[in-house]
């Protein structure tokens, strides 16, 4: 198949329809015939057609003899005297996130390089309360920003970028450990590539979230197992259960970003961390957290939070004495 089927699969939706439009040979001019075909039908055709530039749209004109029993199998008898393509349209606009994403560049960003569309959407996952993520690439953008709006109906979280601002911005991320921008890139949807950039994004970002952060410095591990000791102990002696809620809240997050970077991991935030903890196989952290949470104790919780104490070096006892810097 020519393409990536992962890498278009948002673009072959049932809000999709499909037509098989025929024109006359060496004549401009409207269709001479036109049918409605199914999903089914242009998902068994497409696998032989190069339609990466153009996911919508696919050339029968291409069809070469060996081929043209099989595409006729499926469409019916193909007039020699037309030339022939299969078009898509959306059904409805408002209900399909890719569409109504693929319209907001067209109306603003014309002349943009690349655009990736991350999140629940790119993974086939959202909801009716979900956002497009949206990283559009612009050459002659006078300053990079982040602009939320609604389009279409759609609340859009827009990172507007030239190629330089990009790689500036994701440099300060992979710093704090989070990788944001990376994920959007190596994982979201490829909209629009008019020239290489946005592949070659792509295989940088997906190498640069392979490769992880850079190890943790002495200094960071320390601040890390002094502020989750810190936590540990005020949750081990809370008395009152909605201190103890809000301590473990606390801890869990200390505890869960400490273990990532024993581990060289990403971080994130909210549910990213969730995620990042789970790929890392830190399941006892987090179900321990959930029985405290319903009531069941906090002991399973505690000894989930020493173990990650123990990975990193332990608990910062009596004795731990940090310099401060000289001005």
């Amino acid at each position: 198949m020519a393409g990536d089927q992962d890498e278009v699969r948002h673009a072959y939706g049932d809000n999709m329809g499909w037509r098989l439009k025929g024109y006359a040979k060496h004549l401009s001019g409207a269709p001479v015939s036109v049918r409605e075909i199914s999903r089914t039908e242009f998902l068994m055709i497409r696998p032989f057609f190069d339609a990466e530039d153009n996911p919508w749209l696919v050339d029968l004109n291409e069809v070469l003899p060996a081929i043209r029993p099989c595409v006729e199998h499926v469409l019916g008898p193909l007039n020699p005297d037309e030339d022939y393509y299969v078009t898509g349209h959306p059904l409805d606009w408002d209900k399909d996130p890719v569409q109504v994403a693929r319209d907001l560049l067209d109306t603003y960003y014309p002349l943009a390089t690349a655009a990736f569309l991350g999140g629940s959407v790119a993974a086939g996952t959202y909801t009716a309360n979900s956002d497009l993520d949206m990283i559009v690439i612009v050459r002659d953008l006078p300053g990079a920003f982040r602009e939320t709006l609604r389009h279409r109906g759609w609340p859009v979280e827009l990172f507007c970028h030239t190629i330089e601002s990009f790689w500036d911005f994701v440099a300060r991320d992979a710093e704090g450990r989070r990788p944001p921008l990376l994920n959007m890139c190596a994982d979201g949807f490829l909209m629009l590539d008019s020239d290489g950039t946005g592949q070659r994004m792509r295989a940088e970002a997906r190498s640069l979230l392979d490769a992880g952060p850079a190890p943790a410095s002495a200094s960071e591990l320390e601040d890390r197992r002094y502020g989750a000791t810190d936590l540990l102990e005020d949750l081990i002696g809370a008395r009152d259960e909605d201190e103890r809620l809000f301590v473990a809240a606390r801890l869990l997050t200390s505890a869960g970003e400490l273990a990532l970077v024993v581990r060289n991991r990403w971080l994130g935030h909210g549910k990213w961390l969730l995620r990042r903890l789970r790929d890392a196989g830190e399941d006892e952290l987090v179900d321990s957290y959930r029985e405290l949470v319903r009531g069941s104790g906090a002991e399973r919780f505690i000894a989930a939070v020493e173990g990650v104490l123990m990975a990193a070096g332990g608990r910062m006892e009596a004795g731990y004495r940090r310099e401060a810097l000289p001005k």
